[in-house]
């Protein structure tokens, strides 16, 4: 690994002073003060980041570690990262154009200001490079699927996929757009099927929950950069894929032969009244709880195939343990 670029002679206060004089787009990301055998796995983080981001990985007030004048949106998701190894709230990221005030107060005294919110969400012609910007952990939700046995409650499965709410709050009034919330959420699945093909982001992004299967908005045939076990990987779609039968039939050849299987999710109490379930190709189903789900559709389903969204009542519990299907849970 090259080294990264040392600090100007002179400390925190002449380094911050070199930064300041080029602050568009760059950022201070401050990682706080931490038990030494986290301060090394984090300082390692942040110099590798160097690498990718620029900016110059340097000694804070307090024991903090800092990265100094790194590309903003590089940071921020370099953030997201840490704040998933170190805990909550452990980063904060401060523009070197917005918050020079607060940077500079830092530097002088080691206090700790908020960054400034933006004043609104991105513009449209703005959106997508601010949604390359968000730390990829605060806009992906994390499920669990576990499905009771003999044994007892055991892991099914772990589903990641993107938290459309933070993504709409992120957003601003662009949020409130369905049409432009639907391509956020295409492109954060996007980073995340390329996190995943790193071992150290897809480490965090997957946490300490094992399960035999990975659920994800999964469109391509494989992850970037493939090698994959078969059976592992398990692609979502939505129900609306299954209106044009040969080409649902086309995908699964093409997903199986890749060693990947394939879900259907949007599948509601209506519309399960109305189809025959024997008619439902041979993939798993991601079914939404309601009360008025059809008892006699769901005894035809393949349970080991189904998940119950939404089972976050002790009755959508109950329903699922009856059935045997899997109920999803925050992991």
């Amino acid at each position: 690994m090259a080294d990264t670029p040392e600090a100007p002679p002179g400390g925190l206060a002449t380094a911050l002073r070199h930064a300041l004089r080029d602050a568009a787009g760059r950022a201070m990301l401050r990682v706080e003060a931490g038990p030494p055998h986290r301060a090394r796995v984090v300082r390692a983080l942040l110099q590798q980041g160097a690498l990718a981001a620029g900016g110059q990985v340097m000694d804070g007030r307090g024991g903090d570690l800092l990265l100094l004048g790194a590309e903003a949106r590089r940071a921020a998701r370099l953030a997201g990262l840490l704040d998933r190894m170190a805990g909550p709230g452990a980063t904060l990221v401060w523009s070197l154009e917005q918050d020079r005030d607060a940077v500079l107060a830092y530097a002088a005294s080691g206090a700790v200001a908020a960054p400034r919110p933006p004043p609104e969400g991105p513009t449209l012609a703005g959106l997508d490079a601010a949604l390359e910007a968000l730390p990829l952990g605060g806009v992906i939700r994390r499920l669990v699927g576990l499905r009771d046995g003999p044994a007892g409650t055991r892991p099914d499965f772990i589903r990641l996929e993107p938290d459309r709410e933070a993504l709409a709050a992120a957003m601003g009034p662009l949020g409130g757009d369905a049409d432009l919330l639907d391509h956020a959420a295409q492109r954060v699945a996007a980073r995340l099927r390329a996190a995943l093909a790193e071992p150290a982001e897809a480490r965090i992004l997957l946490g300490s929950v094992r399960a035999p299967r990975l659920h994800l908005p999964l469109a391509e045939a494989r992850l970037p950069g493939g090698g994959h076990p078969p059976g592992l990987l398990v692609a979502t779609l939505p129900l609306s894929a299954a209106a044009e039968p040969e080409a649902l039939a086309a995908r699964r050849e093409a997903l199986a032969a890749a060693g990947i299987g394939l879900e259907l999710e949007g599948l509601e109490a209506g519309l399960l009244g109305l189809l025959d379930p024997a008619g439902l190709p041979p993939v798993h189903l991601r079914l939404a709880w309601s009360p008025g789900l059809p008892e006699a559709a769901c005894a035809r389903l393949d349970p080991a195939r189904v998940a119950l969204s939404g089972a976050d009542t002790a009755e959508a519990r109950g329903f699922a343990a009856a059935f045997g299907f899997a109920v999803e849970a925050p992991a």
